[in-house]
């Protein structure tokens, strides 16, 4: 149900209990997740929405639509005790609204290090952190010219993208040139025209995720995921994430001091921060840090492995005289994994006959599909174009990862997806 009433009536009739008010700008991906813990709380909940239309089975208080003309108007009048990101694409409306509004939030005149991965970049190495050979270029020519300088391979990329859209690894002078075309110009996944690329020097090692939250300026980490890839066709997918408490031995405590350190040097003082680093021969190196939770289910499947709760926390980092929920040690209390599916090929997705036997495995959990029967399917090759997600627990590793080895015999035997 989505209530639509001017803001003196929302003030009068809809909130008589004077309850805290939660606004999540674009309440996609983990903001879905936030928004019913909201609720679950007994908080009004408020869906600004921007790339995505508000979900429909989230019961919001009202909401608000930033494409509206009185969009600005509306807000002004509204009463709100904590607005928040729900996503990648709501990062950049949300601190600037909170700073409108005298509420929590990040610096808007800093954003652009949060969302700009050049600035990122630059904020990270002024304070004397870590980073990769890197450039912003604006053309193929400069792409090209920085390559045959530094070496192949090059990892290319938006300098705004989120969630691995459009990033890839270009072994050759040919793969560059294709690639950087592809981009420049070119409108990402939130619409937004393109007018440079990030090209930086490929960073060997193993790529981990850093989840965490900033209350009263201070980082608590809550998960650290090792990612797993496999080789697909020459390209390198997804294959697993497992998630590790912080304090696990398996965790190189290199990782967290580098991400407590660039989650200070862009400027992060409340919220989430999803934090991509590559732990190389020579310590961790960033990738990219994110004002937001971790997207997916991945902010549900932490929330659901660890103590405290982590998106009580995020909530609470908001709230003024909260407490962030995340005092003590973070515990896993579940061994918990996300497989992600890959599609060999594209086209139309005619039915998936398959998914009735992931339903099945011992390990399961629950299943996120991104595209549905009659919907075009794309060839997996990189985490935006990966069809479905698949949470997996269990007390021993082994039977998650005889799991997962079942969910690629599935698919190599072509019985997940029916394509046309």
């Amino acid at each position: 149900m989505n209530m639509h009433m001017e803001p003196d009536a929302v003030a009068a009739s809809m909130n008589p209990g004077n309850r805290l008010a939660l606004a999540i700008v674009d309440p996609s991906s983990a903001g879905y997740f936030i928004a019913k813990r909201a609720l679950e709380r007994g908080f009004m909940c408020i869906a600004i929405s921007l790339s995505h239309a508000a979900p429909a089975d989230i019961d919001f208080s009202w909401s608000r639509d930033c494409l509206d003309s009185n969009f600005d108007a509306l807000v002004a009048l509204d009463s709100y005790d904590a607005i928040m990101p729900g996503a990648e694409s709501g990062v950049c409306l949300a601190e600037e609204l909170a700073a409108r509004l005298g509420l929590a939030g990040n610096d808007p005149e800093t954003t652009a290090r949060r969302r700009n991965k050049t600035a990122m970049a630059q904020a990270v190495a002024e304070a004397g952190i870590a980073v990769c050979r890197q450039a912003c270029c604006r053309s193929v020519s400069d792409c090209m010219a920085w390559a045959e300088a530094t070496g192949y391979p090059v990892v290319v990329k938006p300098e705004a993208s989120s969630g691995g859209d459009l990033v890839r690894v270009c072994q050759t002078r040919d793969a560059l040139s294709q690639h950087a075309s592809a981009i420049l110009d070119k409108p990402d996944r939130y619409g937004q025209n393109t007018r440079s690329v990030l090209i930086q020097a490929f960073m060997a090692g193993d790529e981990y995720t850093v989840d965490g939250v900033v209350s009263n300026q201070v980082l608590t980490i809550f998960a650290v995921g090792k990612y797993r890839k496999i080789n697909l066709n020459g390209a390198m997918v997804y294959d697993k994430i497992d998630f590790l408490a912080p304090s696990d031995p398996a965790v190189d405590r290199r990782m967290l001091s580098y991400c407590e350190a660039v989650t200070r040097a862009v400027g992060v003082r409340v919220g989430p921060v999803h934090i991509e680093v590559m732990l190389t021969a020579n310590g961790p190196l960033l990738v990219e840090i994110a004002a937001r939770a971790h997207g997916g289910i991945g902010a549900s499947v932490i929330d659901a492995s660890f103590v405290p709760s982590f998106i009580d926390a995020i909530i609470d980092s908001y709230i003024p005289g909260a407490s962030a929920g995340a005092t003590g040690q973070i515990i896993r209390k579940k061994t918990s994994s996300i497989a992600f599916l890959i599609s060999d090929r594209a086209g139309t997705l005619v039915a998936a006959p398959g998914i009735g036997n992931i339903r099945s495995l011992t390990s399961f959990v629950r299943l996120k599909c991104f595209t549905a029967p009659g919907d075009a399917i794309p060839k997996t090759v990189d985490l935006v174009t990966c069809p479905a997600l698949v949470e997996l627990s269990d007390d021993d590793p082994g039977v998650i990862e005889a799991d997962i080895e079942r969910i690629r015999e599935l698919e190599r035997s072509g019985a997940i997806w029916e394509i046309a």
